[in-house]
């Protein structure tokens, strides 16, 4: 993919969504198990739907609607249930690899920006010494923290970095990553790793679509590969 060479070339910073492109954070401890656990927690009557839900964030969603005590109270635990998590998550082919040469490039620097929390995210890291390899981690600090789509972390993330979105890309592997690379004028990397996701994110226009972390790896070596 010559294009995505060019783009990873022509800008330095490397920005990743953390669950996906660097691992799959639910594969070990099941973002079902998860929910589940995070409803009790919260102890509150849940719509049915909400009981039924494998996605933590849903109800993290609802807790922030419930009150501020609540919110809070749901958001730690998500935090302590998310650390549990990447003890045991798997990590995405070719992914850490990226982290290290991206990294390693003249001018280069990876930094992650995540929804999920900044210790479950910092803990995988260092469990995988990858941690010195990463600029900065920008993601959930709390239940205020604006979550993509919302821009605000990627705007956060250049300002730690000190570096403009003209310089930067960002992977994402879901609409809300695109979401929010398209609100802060960052070109998006799609990170299509289930069936129907290159369709799915086609309305998004990203830069790039990829199937396969190898592609960003090769790009990172400026290496052409076709998909």
């Amino acid at each position: 993919m010559t294009e995505l060479r060019a783009l990873i070339a022509a800008r330095p910073s490397l920005l990743l969504d953390f669950d996906g492109p660097v691992c799959s954070v639910f594969a070990g401890l099941s973002s079902r198990r998860v929910a589940e656990r995070l409803g009790a927690a919260m102890g509150v009557a849940l719509p049915a739907h909400l009981s039924a839900t494998s996605d933590p964030f849903d109800l993290l969603d609802y807790a922030a609607q419930l009150s501020d005590d609540v919110a809070v109270s749901t958001e730690q635990e998500l935090t302590r249930l998310e650390v549990e998590a990447v003890e045991v998550a798997t990590p995405t082919p070719h992914a850490h690899d990226v982290i290290r040469d991206g990294a390693a490039r003249r001018g280069g620097s990876v930094a992650i920006v995540s929804n999920n929390s900044i210790a479950a995210i910092d803990a995988y890291l260092r469990r995988h010494g990858l941690r010195t390899h990463v600029a900065g981690i920008y993601a959930r600090t709390s239940a205020a923290t604006a979550l993509k789509p919302n821009p605000h972390l990627l705007h956060t993330a250049l300002t730690g970095l000190r570096t403009e979105a003209t310089a930067a890309t960002f992977t994402g592997d879901s609409a809300t990553d695109l979401q929010a690379a398209n609100s802060a004028a960052i070109p998006a990397i799609a990170y299509a790793n289930k069936p129907g996701k290159v369709e799915r994110f086609a309305p998004y226009a990203p830069a790039a679509t990829i199937t396969s972390m190898s592609a960003l790896l090769d790009a990172v070596h400026g290496q052409v590969v076709s998909q």
